[in-house]
C-alpha cells in the first residue's frame, strides 16, 4: 500500500502540488546516496519511480552533486536518458520522479542467460551517451551502475550526479567514489588514466568498455569483473573496439561511440534494425513501412522469445495505433508474437485489438486477419468468435474479392454454436463447392474434411457425400484429388451402403482419369476406402451372429413346423446340399432313363446299375407340387437339360436319388416320385415327391 514517507522520516512535508504518492523502498545492489522508491502518480494511478536524496547525511559536495543530478535530469531529452516527470528539492532532501525502472544489474540477475546478450540494450546505452558528448557534456559515472531498464527491457542513463561540460578526467575519477554508485564487485578506473593526455570524454569511454564487457559476461563472471578475463567472450566484429575504448586516446575530431554503433556487428543484428525503425516509425514513408513490415517475422526469427515478448509486441501495438496502413502490415508480426503468450496474456494484449480489428472495414486487415485466425483461435473465447468474429467470416463468403472468399474458409466449427453450424455453416460449405474460382472449390473441400468432426451427426454424412461427389466431378484436377483424399479421411463416417453404392463407382471412375496424379490417388483410395466396407460388413455380421446365437427358442413343437417351407428346415437343407451330390444324382437319372425299353441300349461294355430297393422307410409328407406358384418341368432336349415342357417322343427323364445311402438326410422316395409305379408323377411335372428328399418335418408326429 502506498504512503506518505516523509510524514515518517521527517525531512519535511512535500507540498501538494507533488502530484506523485511515495511508496515502498527497492533494494539496491550497491551503496549510494540515493534512495530508490515505488511511486504512483495521484491522478490517474500509473507507476512511477522515485529517487530520493536525504540532504542531512550529506558533505557540502555530495548535496551539490545531488543538486545537480536534479538539475541536469530535468534538461536533458533523449529517447535513451532516463525521462524524468517531476523534480523538486526540499530542506529535508532532492526528489527526482521517473519513468519505472530498476537497476540494470537487478534487471542482468533475474533473466539470466535465457536472452542472450542485450545487444539492443547496449546499443542505446552507447548511443545515449553519444548523445551526451555530441551536446559537450560528460558523464562521469557511466557504467553497468549508471543504467537503469524499464519494464519492457529498454535501457535509460541516470546518474547525472557528476554530469557537466568540460569535466576534468582526473577530477572525476577522485569524486566518483565519494557521490556515485559503488559495487565490490565492479573495476575501478585505472591510475594512469589520472596522469593526463586523456580526451576529456575519457572518464566515459572506459565506463563504455565497462558496460560492454558486463553484458557480454556469464552471470558468474559479472559478480567479479574482470575485462582482461573478460575479454576472449567479447564477439570478434567487437573486440578492436573494445580495447579501444578501454585504453581511450586522443580524439583528433573522432567519434569512437558513433564509430562503434555503425559496424556491421550492431547495424546487421535482428535487435537493432527492429527497434531502430520502430523508434523512428513516424519519419519512415508508406514504401519503407510496407517494405520493413513485410519482412519483420523473418527477423523476429532472430530475437530470443523474451526480447520479442517484452519489448517488440509494446512497440508494435504501440505502431498499430497510428493512422494508415500500419495495422494490416502489423498484424502478422503481432499475431506471431501473440500466440506464444499464456492464454491470459493473449486476451490482456492481443484479443481486443483483434476484436477492434475485425469491425474495421479494410480489406486488407480483414484478409490479415482470416489468414492468421487458424493460429490464434485456441486464445479467443467462444462468445468473441460467435459474436464478432463469425459473422465477419460469413460476409466474406460473399464478398467479390477472390482472395476473401478463400480466406473465409471456417476451421472452428466447433467453437461454433450447433443451431449456428446446422443452420448455416453447412450450407455455406455446401456453396463454396459452386465457386468459379478453383482454388476455392479444392479448399472448401479441405476444409469440409477438416472440420467433418464438428459437424452434427445427423448431417455431416449428406454434406460429406454432397461435396465430395460435386468434387469427383469437377474440372479442376486438384479438386478431384482433394476430393478422393477427404474421402480416405472421412471414410468411416459413411456406412457401408453409402460407400460401396454412392462413393466407390465415383472413384473408380478416376482411374482413367487425364491427369495422372488423379489417377494414382484413385488407385491408392480404392484399397483403403474397399478395407472400410470390409470391416463395416464384417462387424455387421458378427452382430447379427451374437443377436441370433442369443434369441429365444420357440415355445411348441407346432410353431416350429408351422411354416417350414418358408424358412424352417427345407431351406436349411437346401443350403446345406452339395452341389457335386447334386450333379452325381442327375446324371445317374438321366442314364437309368436311357435304358428304359423303347430306347437305345447303353453302350457295350457298360454295365449298368442294379435296381435300388424299395424303400423302408415309411412315406413322408409331402410339400406343395410346385415352388413359387408355377408348375416347374424339366426336359431333355438336344443334349441339354432345361426346364420346360417335354417335346413330344421325348425321353423320361428320371432322376433316381434312390442310392442315397440310409440316414443320409434324404428319404428313400425319388425326387420326382416313388418306388411305387401307382404314385409315379408325370414326366413333364417335378411331382409332389420332389420335396421328399429334403427330409419335410413329419406333421404326423405329435
Amino acid at each position: 500500500m502506498f504512503k506518505t514517507l516523509l510524514s515518517k522520516v521527517g525531512w519535511g512535508e512535500l507540498p501538494s502540488s507533488f502530484g506523485y504518492t511515495i511508496g515502498e523502498k527497492v533494494e539496491l545492489p550497491f551503496s549510494w546516496n540515493w534512495e530508490l522508491h515505488k511511486g504512483q502518480k495521484k491522478s490517474d494511478g500509473s507507476s512511477a519511480s522515485v529517487f530520493m536524496c536525504a540532504k542531512k547525511d550529506l558533505d557540502p559536495a555530495q548535496a551539490m552533486a545531488a543538486k545537480n543530478a536534479e538539475q541536469v535530469s530535468k534538461t536533458l531529452r533523449h529517447p535513451n536518458i532516463l525521462r524524468a516527470f517531476n523534480s523538486i528539492e526540499t530542506e529535508g532532501g532532492v526528489y527526482i520522479v521517473t519513468e519505472e525502472v530498476v537497476p540494470l544489474v537487478t534487471a542482468a540477475a533475474a533473466e539470466g542467460d535465457d536472452d542472450g546478450p542485450a545487444i539492443w540494450g547496449l546499443f542505446q546505452a552507447l548511443d545515449g551517451l553519444s548523445f551526451l558528448h555530441s551536446s559537450g557534456f560528460t558523464h562521469g559515472l557511466f557504467g553497468p551502475l549508471a543504467i537503469w531498464v524499464t519494464n519492457q527491457g529498454d535501457y535509460r542513463i541516470g546518474s547525472f550526479e557528476l554530469c557537466q561540460k568540460g569535466l576534468d578526467t582526473g577530477s572525476a575519477i577522485a569524486a566518483r567514489r565519494r557521490v556515485g554508485p559503488n559495487s565490490s564487485g565492479l573495476p575501478e578506473p585505472p591510475s594512469a588514466m589520472q596522469n593526463g593526455g586523456m580526451p576529456s570524454v575519457g572518464i566515459d569511454m572506459w565506463g563504455a568498455a565497462v558496460l560492454m564487457a558486463f553484458v557480454f559476461a556469464s552471470p558468474r563472471a559479472r559478480m567479479q569483473l574482470d575485462l582482461r578475463q573478460v575479454e576472449k567472450e567479447i564477439p570478434l566484429d567487437l573486440r578492436k573496439a573494445f580495447m579501444e575504448l578501454e585504453n581511450p586516446k586522443p580524439l583528433r575530431g573522432r567519434s569512437p561511440l558513433a564509430d562503434i554503433m555503425a559496424l556491421g556487428f550492431f547495424q546487421q543484428h535482428p535487435a537493432v534494425q527492429v527497434f531502430s525503425f520502430l523508434s523512428n516509425l513516424q519519419l519512415k514513408s508508406p514504401e519503407e513501412k510496407e517494405a520493413f513490415f513485410e519482412g519483420l517475422p523473418q527477423l523476429l526469427e532472430g530475437l530470443s522469445e523474451g526480447v520479442k515478448k517484452r519489448q517488440v509486441l509494446p512497440e508494435l501495438l504501440t505502431a498499430q495505433r497510428f493512422p494508415g496502413q500500419e495495422a494490416a502490415h502489423l498484424l502478422p508480426s503481432i499475431l506471431k508474437i501473440g500466440v506464444k503468450l499464456t492464454e491470459e496474456q493473449f486476451r490482456e494484449k492481443v484479443a481486443p485489438l483483434v476484436a477492434q480489428l475485425f469491425a474495421a472495414p479494410d480489406r486488407t486487415i480483414r484478409f490479415r486477419l482470416l489468414t492468421s485466425l487458424g493460429d490464434m483461435i485456441e486464445f479467443l473465447d467462444d462468445a468473441m468468435i460467435n459474436d464478432k468474429i463469425f459473422p465477419e467470416c460469413v460476409n466474406g463468403f460473399t464478398d467479390s474479392n477472390g482472395p476473401i472468399r478463400e480466406a473465409s474458409m471456417i476451421f472452428f466449427v466447433p467453437r461454433l454454436k450447433p443451431k449456428t453450424v446446422e443452420s448455416r455453416v453447412l450450407k455455406l460449405l455446401v456453396k463454396m463447392m459452386q465457386d468459379p474460382e478453383a482454388s476455392i472449390r479444392t479448399n472448401a473441400l479441405i476444409c469440409v474434411g477438416r472440420v467433418s468432426g464438428g459437424l452434427p451427426a445427423a448431417s455431416v454424412n449428406q454434406t460429406l457425400l454432397t461435396v465430395i461427389g460435386a468434387g469427383l466431378k469437377d474440372p479442376f484436377s486438384p479438386c478431384r484429388c482433394a476430393a478422393l483424399q477427404t474421402l480416405i479421411a472421412t471414410a468411416n463416417n459413411f456406412t457401408a451402403e453409402e460407400l460401396a453404392q454412392k462413393l466407390l463407382p465415383g472413384v473408380c471412375s478416376r482411374f482413367v482419369d487425364p491427369d495422372q496424379a488423379v489417377s494414382d490417388v484413385a488407385f491408392t483410395t480404392l484399397p483403403k476406402v474397399q478395407e472400410v466396407v470390409r470391416q463395416k460388413v464384417a462387424e455387421r455380421r458378427a452382430a447379427a451372429t451374437a443377436k441370433e446365437a442369443g434369441a429365444e427358442p420357440t415355445s411348441t413343437k407346432a410353431e416350429e413346423t408351422s411354416s417350414w417351407a418358408q424358412g424352417g428346415s427345407f431351406y436349411n437343407q437346401i443350403s446345406a446340399l452339395s452341389m457335386d451330390k447334386v450333379r452325381q444324382k442327375f446324371m445317374g437319372s438321366v442314364a437309368g432313363s436311357m435304358n428304359q425299353p423303347g430306347q437305345p441300349a447303353a453302350p457295350a461294355g457298360v454295365q449298368e446299375a442294379p435296381p435300388a430297393p424299395a424303400a423302408s422307410a415309411p412315406v413322408q409328407p409331402r410339400a406343395p407340387a410346385q415352388l413359387g406358384g408355377g408348375g416347374s418341368k424339366m426336359t431333355s432336349s438336344s443334349g441339354s437339360t432345361k426346364f420346360g415342357k417335354q417335346p413330344s417322343g421325348g425321353a423320361q427323364l428320371d432322376l433316381d436319388l434312390d442310392d442315397e445311402p440310409a440316414g443320409g438326410g434324404w428319404g428313400d422316395e425319388d425326387i420326382f416320385g416313388d418306388s411305387h409305379p401307382s404314385q409315379a408323377a408325370k414326366a413333364d411335372d417335378f411331382g409332389d415327391d420332389f420335396f421328399d428328399e429334403f427330409d419335410a418335418p413329419d406333421l404326423q408326429q405329435t
